[in-house]
């Protein structure tokens, strides 16, 4: 009973420790880390180190390939470098096992002791330690899970119902895979499983080939639990994790057939190798589950391209992906401040263009544009441009220190009032979805049809030499309050018949919001704004610009 409760402590404890490295790492990894990463990345060997590490301090192929996913969807990474990238994280794994397979409880026990301290004089209350010192305490906790449950299987390992349990589960080549498979499906990681599964052949109760066909089963079932949980991820990011699923897989496949002519006397697999190496079984079930990993690595180098290419035809590519990345942003622009903010200008303009498909969905089927994306991918990925626009910024006032700021800073304040201004339009359509169309007032068509065509001139208004557009708009904008607010009023009076009074009330106090935006924060491109010729042109020589 000792025994079965010092095991589910163990095992507790281990996972504890797995949760604070994994989600204090990843916060370590966020930020400027992720953006040092994004800029680095694309030079030779510096994405096969960065996986490596990546992969020996998250333990979790899952992690690193969502970590990959995000910079591949951001346009910072291409799939062909994530690739390499998470490969290497799959040998960076390896470190978990091959430090489990050495005697780690003095080193849980003083790295629990340094943290202790830590916690003492507050150091997990300062923000720029904070996500260091749980990352050390759960690697405290992790190490000290794993000598519970070794500790575990030392006294249960003469009880006859552990033994019958264990032979069942080498009984069999399939019965081994399977058990390693469901395994790291479920705890998607394959690393974790063959770390637990070390005290069993520390303890005698699991030779060698056994736990290398578990170790198999694992990996292949690590690469199935990536491609079920990126189940809802599109495009370049489901395409990255269908290439790990699939390179995880095919290490397993080809490593197979030497494994099970070893398992029949033939010295041809990776036991044989291992056992070359070391007579220390630990020591040795570490480097299997390492050369698992390296052939994985050969794969990707030697197959990067029919894996690629059956990866796209599992998960093609769909529109979201093609809106959601910038048309004219490039990240070698950001050495010619000029063309870097007419870049921006443009993508300005495109979002700006795009701002009446908000709207098709409330449309009549005549009226409708037929190429008009669905509003929640639309908004999606008008929000996501937006996104990359400010960091395109960022990094342009980081190249070009010396140049002046005043354009950029209103540039950002512009694209923040277009932020503002898709996700009112959005919420706007939303609250009218949510009303049947056969049970809307009829002054709902008049107003979105009256909206579309307010948004029509905010596009036309976007060209440098359209004063008249930039006229009209400001007079609609004037024009559709005092209209909007007779709608408010009327609905505010309880007129008779109308059952979703809250959401039409939300849905006019949402375009009174919109129209507020065009009319008194104009987010319309920079180059747009009503100077002085001479005030434009001192200001764009003063920031090295040329404007129109």
């Amino acid at each position: 009973m000792n025994a079965s409760a010092t095991a589910c402590a163990g095992l507790g404890v281990f996972f504890i420790g797995m949760r604070l490295v994994s989600s204090h790492l990843r916060e370590l990894a966020s930020g400027s880390i992720r953006k040092l990463l994004a800029k680095t990345l694309g030079r030779p060997g510096v994405a096969s180190f960065a996986g490596l590490c990546a992969g020996a301090l998250t333990q979790s192929t899952s992690a690193v390939t969502f970590i990959a996913t995000g910079l591949v969807a951001a346009g910072a990474l291409t799939l062909t470098v994530a690739v390499a990238m998470l490969a290497w994280a799959n040998a960076g794994t390896a470190a978990l096992v091959l430090l489990a397979s050495l005697n780690v409880h003095a080193l849980a026990l003083y790295l629990l002791g340094i943290i202790g301290l830590a916690f003492f004089n507050g150091l997990d209350q300062q923000a720029r330690f904070r996500h260091a010192v749980y990352a050390l305490f759960g690697l405290g906790l992790l190490l000290l899970g794993l000598t519970l449950v070794k500790q575990a299987v030392a006294e249960v390992r003469d009880d006859y119902w552990v033994r019958d349990f264990i032979e069942f589960t080498a009984s069999g080549a399939g019965i081994s895979l399977l058990a390693g498979f469901v395994l790291a499906t479920a705890l998607q990681s394959s690393s974790v499983v063959a770390a637990l599964a070390l005290p069993l052949a520390a303890a005698g109760l699991l030779n060698l080939h056994g736990m290398t066909l578990l170790i198999l089963g694992a990996c292949a079932g690590s690469g199935a639990a990536v491609v079920l949980v990126s189940s809802s991820l599109e495009g370049p990011a489901r395409q990255l994790a269908m290439t790990q699923g699939i390179i995880r897989s095919l290490a397993s496949l080809l490593l197979l057939p030497l494994v099970l002519a070893e398992g029949h006397g033939y010295p041809i697999g990776l036991a044989t190798a291992a056992e070359a190496v070391t007579l220390d079984l630990p020591a040795q079930v570490g480097q299997v589950f390492l050369y698992v990993q390296l052939v994985g690595i050969v794969i990707a180098w030697t197959l990067k391209r029919p894996v690629l290419s059956l990866a796209a035809w599992a998960a093609p590519s769909g529109p979201g992906d093609t809106l959601s990345k910038p048309a004219y942003l490039y990240d070698d622009a950001v050495g010619d401040p000029g063309t870097a903010l007419e870049l921006v200008r443009l993508e300005h303009v495109r979002l700006i263009n795009a701002l009446p498909d908000y709207l098709e969905d409330l449309r009549d089927d005549g009226e409708r544009n037929p190429n008009a994306p669905p509003l929640s991918l639309r908004a999606s990925a008008s929000d996501t441009v937006a996104v990359q626009m400010e960091d395109f910024l960022t990094e342009l006032i980081r190249e070009n220190p010396e140049m002046s700021t005043e354009h950029i800073f209103d540039a950002r304040r512009r694209i923040g009032d277009l932020t503002a201004l898709q996700k009112s339009l959005a919420k706007f359509v939303s609250e009218l979805s949510a009303i049947p169309a056969v049970e809307r007032p009829a002054f709902v068509r008049s107003l979105v049809e009256g909206l579309h065509a307010l948004l029509m001139v905010v596009a036309e208004a976007c060209d440098q030499k359209s004063h008249d557009a930039r006229d009209l708009l400001h007079e609609l904008t004037a024009e559709r309050g005092a209209l909007v607010n007779r709608v408010r009023q009327e609905l505010l009076a309880g007129t008779a018949g109308l059952v979703h009074r809250e959401s039409l009330l939300s849905s006019v106090l949402l375009l009174e919001r919109v129209l507020w935006i065009l009319r008194e924060r104009s987010p319309l491109p920079f180059h747009q704004e009503e100077k002085s010729t001479g005030d434009a042109t001192s200001a764009a020589a003063a920031s090295g610009v040329t404007l129109g």
